[in-house]
């Protein structure tokens, strides 16, 4: 019978460990493009509500947002229950105020599993009913849900920022 020496049984353990130690970081390298992919994606669906916003898409402002989407907008005063509680402050606000554009200033995403905290602070640019130009300083904490491999905003709590706040306050 052949014995393998020590040295050699020591060789095989050390290569079968860089096997696995190589493996093991490309699936650490295959996670971080996932969630770098992930924030990528919300970040961009965040964008296509503001751009919805600006055309006054009501469908596409509709089809962005979870059926029971649960949150808070700037005027609530009570705790908005579904997409047509949304829709009903989104259509006040289409009303009162004509888009002209916006600025994402502060982005955090926190991915946990199939369920993302997204933190932005945003610049929200627009005429009132009079023609008269403005910008709002909106800050928001959205929740954001994977269904079907696609993020969608199943909740907000999105309010303007005080008064005198300083653009990207918090930096």
């Amino acid at each position: 019978m052949n014995i393998p020496s020590p040295a050699a049984l020591g060789a095989v353990v050390l290569v079968l460990g860089l096997v696995g130690a190589v493996e093991s970081a490309r699936g650490t390298d295959a996670a971080l493009a996932s969630e770098a992919a992930d924030r990528t994606a919300i970040l961009d669906h965040i964008r296509s509500i503001f751009q919805a916003y600006l055309d006054r898409d009501r469908e596409s402002i509709r089809s962005t947002h979870t059926r029971d989407w649960t949150g808070f907008q700037g005027p609530s005063t009570r705790i908005e229950r579904g997409i047509d509680d949304y829709m009903a402050n989104a259509d006040r606000s289409l009303a009162a105020f004509r888009g002209t554009g916006y600025e994402l200033l502060d982005t955090e995403v926190q991915l946990y599993g199939d369920l993302a905290l997204v933190y932005y602070v945003a610049r929200y640019d627009y005429l009132d009913g009079d023609g008269k130009a403005g910008s709002l300083g909106l800050r928001s904490l959205d929740v954001y849900r994977r269904e079907a491999g696609e993020w969608s905003q199943c909740g907000s709590h999105i309010t303007p920022l005080p008064a005198g706040g300083v653009w990207g306050e918090g930096r």
